[in-house]
């Protein structure tokens, strides 16, 4: 998770604050609210209040700030967060939230909502630590309103209507469970470790391993009696949800300069009296009446947002000022009501009357289970784009509740031979994966109904929906995700060298299909939910990997925010209750949030999956876990919703592996049969306090090992000896290997050798920094020689079988994401000089430093370069062709200065020319990325931003040398060049077009 840098984050926090205290005087012009997750079965029910001084945000579930990073939301401008009800769907995002508003610079925060709902920051104090962020819960009464510059809100609290009336038969309290209170757990309770202390490595292997239970004094109170007695304090607290009437501030109309010289007022005073909307008298006498020379004012039009979770918390008297009954004036009537409440009450006869009383001419926004959409589109790009790679390790997923778009071709007269079929191809794949998505849309539609006495406005809330109050007051639906699979198809199929290599690969795949029909088992399957690491992004969520052990069995590796999400978008909406009945058990490696704050979201899923069911008994999910995270569960069973009954928890010190006996682990055999395995074992890892890593035997021939979070451990190797399959997380590239050891992480080849030294078969890399988001980038003397590693994404499934491919899918794969690719390179360069400029004085001009990576040998002396002149698309091959005096060496790894980069300044493309010459004072020097000058640090050369080229897209005909550049760069960096043999003491690069023909 992110580590603030204390210095920087108090230097924006005096940016921040600066600015909102010259917009405290103004009213906004502009202000819409913004649908963020629609409140469908695994993404959030946000909605973001928009204005051009302040944003604001009502409930904070799972994965809000992944959707709102993907749609550029900016949540970095929040100051309030307004809760409905203290349930998971509202504010399972608020921890994640809250470290990344914390380290860009939020000083403040605060809460609106039901009493006692900051408790949630001191449940999560051990790993959601707010050092420099203060989070305030705002006392929310019905006699005192919220008033800022922007608008006026008015808490109305909703509660059970027999909640005060005395229960003659009261059910017993119910009690907490005796697995929870054990001595073992009570060691857990009160361990106080910081986990993101830096100076703090691990814990020592005795105090995971010796739990003895303390002397404890007839006066010292126990667990449970604490618990019963908060349970019994809190009873009424969680018994109550806030709606929120707000009102925006009045806008004064704008003075209307022509009508008042039409009127004969003259510049000075007398306008500023107009504008404030006082009448004036001219020097001749004339009244000049403030309402003639502006436009109207804006009242400051009502909005409303509530939650009803039960029937009975309905108090219609509660909204009656401001019901369409004749007696209410027009501005109290709510342009819009924002509906967070579940489709059962929702559907309700007297929740349909209370809607009636706002009358026609409110319009009805609905947030909840009853929606579809899932909002991310850039989920759904990445899956098509990979789809065409591999069809069964990268499926489509089953999420069809964004819209597909469809356009037709223009003819193709004119294109002729290979260009044609290739043409054909793009549409044939695009119109396969167009035809899949309709026929699931035919399947999901979203069940908002309408009243059957009258008609009202049900809108349906989708991401990106908005509502304009401000100047205007309607819905917006332009903006909300769409589709098209044909832009996704044509930006892979078009990369020039892609389809050959996919070819080649396909090539690959059917040569092995008679070996891999040898192995008919379809299970055990490995999906990929997460694979990303700190803060989600829009194509890597947070840490979450299936293990499915057959088709009646799976158990989950970590749990990252928004797990959840992705089960649903990977097996439908229909078919993920199938799956989470037959989850046995869910492994949680470590404590930071990143890897376990989506376990609540899928404990309480799977609850309902059960509860759709009841042919199947239902039996709470075995937990491996860190022993110490028994309190953040037992914290939020007994202040927020109770899920003490939905797990078993077995430590993971438990089953450490110099605390398992002849017998296995103090796991009974029973309770390996109903997970189906064998064998589980877990180790320490070098990480933080109580990181664990762990192998399991799934049925004595697969052996699968999961890191977690580590730097090379020898404890893994122990445990993971002769793995099938080890899931390593290699967070950075090698380049960055002392960044890595800081933050407790694993490079690439650190993560490999690891693979290579306790005899795994295959390695799968993951937990990728989101520098990395589309592929990481690894080092070529790797790539020559890979047999056994693969890169893993999300949404990515493999059998057993599959997993002697996933070393030739990173050719096709460095082509796909070429431009990421570059840009990797590229900064790779900059870090390259800025470590020359710190180490030694800059080379010579007309001298090229070759930059070797890690395990190779730079060369002896530098190489000489002759000037070369500047070149355009049409004679980049030839230039190419005249570079003399390049190394081996050179040709074997990418030359870091040698960089192709597509400049999109004009309609011709050109590459950056080879080995150019280090020239410190020049403007020119400074390495150009994608068409945008980049900053050159050495001297006084810094180029202007007026100088700055603007992004013009290059056609398809003046791209071609771009395209080309670019695969030329990816050849030389990924291996895909190693096919072209090079010559002992050969010192020139072969032509692009050879290369090429290879």
């Amino acid at each position: 998770m992110p580590k603030p840098n204390t210095s920087r984050i108090m230097d924006a926090q005096r940016q921040r604050q600066q600015i909102s205290k010259k917009a405290q005087n103004y009213v906004p012009s502009t202000i819409y609210l913004q649908v963020v997750g629609s409140g469908a079965r695994g993404v959030p029910n946000t909605l973001y209040l928009f204005t051009d001084q302040k944003r604001y945000l009502f409930n904070c579930g799972e994965s809000t700030q992944r959707l709102a990073h993907e749609h550029k939301v900016k949540l970095t401008r929040l100051d309030h967060i307004f809760i409905t009800n203290k349930t998971w769907k509202n504010i399972g995002g608020l921890p994640g939230l809250s470290l990344t508003l914390q380290d860009v610079g939020v000083p403040n925060i605060t809460l609106h909502g039901p009493e006692g709902l900051d408790e949630l920051y001191k449940a999560t104090k051990r790993f959601v630590i707010m050092k420099d962020m203060n989070v305030t819960l705002a006392p929310c009464s019905p006699s005192e309103d919220f008033v800022d510059n922007v608008m006026t809100v008015k808490y109305v609290l909703l509660r059970p209507e027999n909640i005060l009336k005395p229960d003659l038969n009261p059910a017993k309290k119910p009690k907490l469970s005796s697995d929870t209170t054990s001595a073992a757990f009570e060691e857990f309770i009160h361990d106080e470790t910081d986990y993101y202390n830096p100076d703090i490595r691990n814990m020592e292997e005795k105090k995971n391993n010796n739990f003895k239970q303390k002397n404890k004094s007839p006066e010292k109170e126990t667990v449970r009696k604490k618990a019963e007695r908060a349970l019994h304090e809190l009873e009424g607290k969680s018994q109550c949800t806030v709606a929120y009437i707000c009102t925006l501030k009045k806008r004064l109309g704008t003075l209307d300069l022509a009508k008042c010289v039409e009127k004969g007022v003259k510049p000075g005073p007398l306008l500023g009296q107009l504008k404030s909307g006082h009448d004036v008298i001219l020097p001749d006498g004339t009244h000049v009446k403030s309402k003639d020379v502006k436009t109207p004012d804006d009242p400051g039009p009502v909005f409303i947002v509530l939650e009803v979770p039960d029937i009975s918390y309905l108090n219609v008297d509660d909204f009656s000022s401001h019901y369409n009954n004749g007696h209410n004036s027009v501005e109290n009537i709510p342009v819009v009501v924002v509906h967070f409440t579940p489709p059962h009450v929702f559907r309700h006869p007297i929740y349909r009357m209370f809607i009636s009383k706002f009358g026609p001419t409110t319009h009805h926004l609905v947030l909840n289970e009853d929606n579809t959409c899932l909002g991310s589109e850039a989920v759904h790009r990445t899956q098509h784009r990979l789809h065409v790679l591999d069809a069964d390790v990268f499926p489509l997923l089953r999420d069809a509740s964004i819209p597909a778009m469809w356009k037709s071709q223009p003819p193709t007269e004119g294109i002729v031979g290979k260009a044609n079929c290739l043409e054909e191809l793009k549409n044939r794949i695009a119109f396969a994966q167009f035809q899949n998505i309709i026929r699931m849309e035919e399947t999901i539609k979203d069940n908002i109904t309408e009243c059957p006495e009258t008609k009202y406005d049900f809108m349906t809330g989708r991401t990106l929906t908005m509502f304009h109050l401000r100047p205007k007051k309607c819905l917006d639906r332009s903006a909300e995700p769409k589709l098209h699979v044909q832009d996704y198809i044509k930006e892979t199929m078009e990369v020039e060298g892609f389809s050959k290599s996919l070819e080649q690969y396909r090539e690959i795949v059917s040569k092995m299909g008679s070996k891999k029909e040898m192995f008919k088992a379809e299970y055990p399957k490995v999906i990929f939910l997460g694979t990303g690491s700190c803060i989600p992004s829009k194509t890597r969520n947070t840490s979450a990997i299936v293990i499915q052990i057959d088709e009646n069995r799976s158990m989950l590796l970590d749990c990252g925010e928004g797990t959840f999400g992705q089960l649903v978008r990977f097996f439908g909406p229909k078919r993920v209750n199938n799956f989470l009945r037959t989850l046995r058990a869910i492994y949680i490696s470590h404590l930071h949030a990143d890897h376990h704050m989506g376990l609540i979201g899928v404990l309480q899923a799977r609850r309902e999956a059960f509860s759709d069911q009841s042919r199947v008994p239902y039996e709470p999910v075995q937990l491996l876990a860190p022993g110490q995270i028994v309190t953040w569960l037992l914290l939020y069973d007994q202040q927020f919703e109770s899920i003490r009954d939905d797990y078993a928890l077995i430590t993971n010190q438990s089953l450490l592996e110099a605390k398992s006996n002849s017998l296995g682990t103090e796991m009974t055999p029973a309770s390996l049969s109903r997970i189906g395995v064998q064998h589980i074992r877990t180790c320490l890892v070098s990480h933080c306090p109580n990181a664990f890593g762990v192998a399991i035997d799934v049925d004595g021939k697969h052996k699968i090992t999961y890191s977690g979070d580590t730097i090379p451990c020898k404890e893994l190797v122990t445990i993971g000896q002769n793995s099938t399959l080890l899931i390593h997380e290699a967070t950075m590239e090698d380049e960055l290997a002392e960044e890595a050891r800081i933050k407790m992480h694993s490079t690439t080849s650190q993560a490999i050798q690891i693979g290579r030294e306790m005899n795994a078969k295959y390695t799968v890399l993951t937990h990728f920094s989101q520098r990395y988001a589309r592929l990481p980038r690894l080092s070529a003397h790797i790539l020559h020689d890979n047999t056994s590693v693969g890169v893993a994404f999300d949404n990515m499934q493999i059998r057993m079988k599959d997993l002697e491919l996933l070393p030739y899918m990173y050719a096709p794969l460095q082509l796909m994401f070429a431009e990421h690719c570059v840009e990797l390179e590229v900064k790779a360069a900059h870090r390259a000089r800025r470590r020359e400029r710190g180490t030694g004085s800059p080379p010579p001009a007309g001298k090229h430093i070759h930059y070797s990576l890690p395990g190779s040998t730079p060369p002896a002396t530098d190489v000489s370069t002759p000037p070369t002149p500047a070149t355009t698309s049409n004679d980049s091959d030839k230039q190419l062709d005249s570079i003399d005096d390049v190394t081996e060496q050179t040709n074997d790894q990418l030359t870091k200065f040698g960089t192709p980069v597509r400049d999109h300044s004009a309609s011709s493309t050109r590459s950056v020319e080879h080995r150019r010459p280090y020239r410190p004072a020049s403007a020119e020097s400074s390495l150009t990325k994608f068409g945008t000058p980049v900053r050159d640090h050495s001297a006084s050369s810094t180029r202007s931003v007026e100088h700055r080229r603007p992004y013009r897209p290059a056609s398809a005909e003046s791209s071609r040398g771009a395209i080309s550049n670019i695969q030329f760069v990816t050849l030389l960096a990924i291996g895909a060049h190693r096919r072209a043999k090079v010559q002992d003491h050969e010192d020139t690069i072969r032509p692009l077009s050879q290369l090429l023909a290879l």
